[in-house]
């Protein structure tokens, strides 16, 4: 049997939280439309949305 923790603790409401977790650590900011992530690894990424179905997304790890 494996122990695993998780738990999501938000700074600003529907805008900047972090994750902790037995992996590691990350952070969300942003929305639907328009958001970055990044985590304890050293990976990061962006991404934005656009009307009429464009989209824009980078990775960086």
């Amino acid at each position: 049997m494996s122990f695993h923790y998780h738990k999501r603790i938000t700074l600003i409401p529907r805008v900047l939280h972090i994750e902790v977790s037995n992996h590691g650590w990350s952070w969300h900011l942003g929305g639907r439309r328009a958001h970055a992530t990044g985590n304890s690894h050293g990976h990061r990424s962006a991404s934005v949305r656009l009307p009429g179905g464009f989209s824009w997304s980078s990775r960086r790890h």
